[in-house]
């Protein structure tokens, strides 16, 4: 996110953090870790930082973690964005990943030889998969090596056992119906060559949340504030203006609806078929 959301340090107060297992942040081996710890880090963070009420953005597997935060802390927040956000727990059907689709054989090939390489470090080996066509799965245009060598140097520090620990819960979350009576504006933003899933995923999405705005932005993959930064900014911009508190009457009314239908769901557990991501 550094330093492309300086360009909203005019208009927001900007808080960059580190979930636990991630770079600096301190993780203590046998406290185990999950979606729900990692939602009353984010409000003990809130609660640290003295802020009454904020405004909660969450990116691919961030966004469900933002809106687990939400529908825990509602009475804490002042909007939702969610950008790219990932569909686990919705009722959300996808078709297959466009990440490959504009590879060559051989340029997959060539990734895979340098992954199977035991001599190069996890920083090398990502730098030189993606130096080598890798980007094409995220990236709308080709990134310098320079970007290349800082996503690969800062953006891979985490646990070696996070994506294990993480995505059993993340699979198992059922979030069927909790917005469909949410009063709390949320902005959706969605990139139309986002290979990271099928093209029909910004409708599919947005159908879970009601009332919520989408924004598609027509020349971005995965990152739209890398892509279209002028536009991305202004869109939240605008969504940041529009924002006014609600009433305690309504939030509370909505968490009791996520808590009795939480109660539903442990009783008759609905089944639907899990997203693609």
């Amino acid at each position: 996110f550094h330093p492309h959301f300086s360009q909203a340090k005019d208009f927001v107060r900007i808080i960059y953090y580190e979930q636990r297992l991630h770079a600096l942040s301190i993780y203590k081996k046998g406290k185990g870790y999950s979606i729900d710890q990692a939602v009353d880090d984010l409000d003990n963070l809130r609660k640290a930082l003295k802020i009454k009420k904020w405004i909660v953005l969450g990116s691919s597997y961030g966004g469900t973690l933002a809106q687990c935060y939400v529908m825990k802390y509602p009475e804490r927040v002042l909007g939702l964005v969610l950008v790219g956000s990932a569909t686990y727990g919705l009722p959300v059907t996808l078709g297959r990943t466009r990440q490959y689709d504009f590879m060559s054989q051989e340029e997959k090939m060539k990734i895979l030889e340098i992954y199977r390489n035991r001599s190069l470090s996890l920083e090398q080996s990502v730098f030189n998969a993606h130096l080598n066509a890798d980007w094409k799965r995220q990236s709308f245009y080709r990134p310098s090596k320079e970007q290349l060598a800082r996503m690969a140097l800062y953006e891979w520090k985490h646990d070696g056992h996070f994506r294990t620990r993480i995505s059993g819960i993340l699979n198992s979350l059922d979030l069927k119906g909790s917005f469909n009576k949410c009063p709390l504006p949320i902005l959706i933003m969605e990139g139309k060559w986002d290979l990271t899933w099928s093209a029909d995923k910004p409708k599919k999405l947005h159908a879970c949340f009601p009332g919520s705005k989408l924004v598609v932005f027509e020349r971005s993959s995965h990152c739209y504030f890398e892509d279209e930064p002028e536009k991305f900014f202004a869109v939240l911009k605008d969504f940041v203006d529009g924002l006014s508190e609600l009433s305690e009457t309504k939030i509370s009314a909505w968490k009791a609806q996520i808590t009795k239908l939480n109660k539903e769901k442990e009783k008759s557990p609905a089944h639907f078929p899990k997203s693609s991501r």
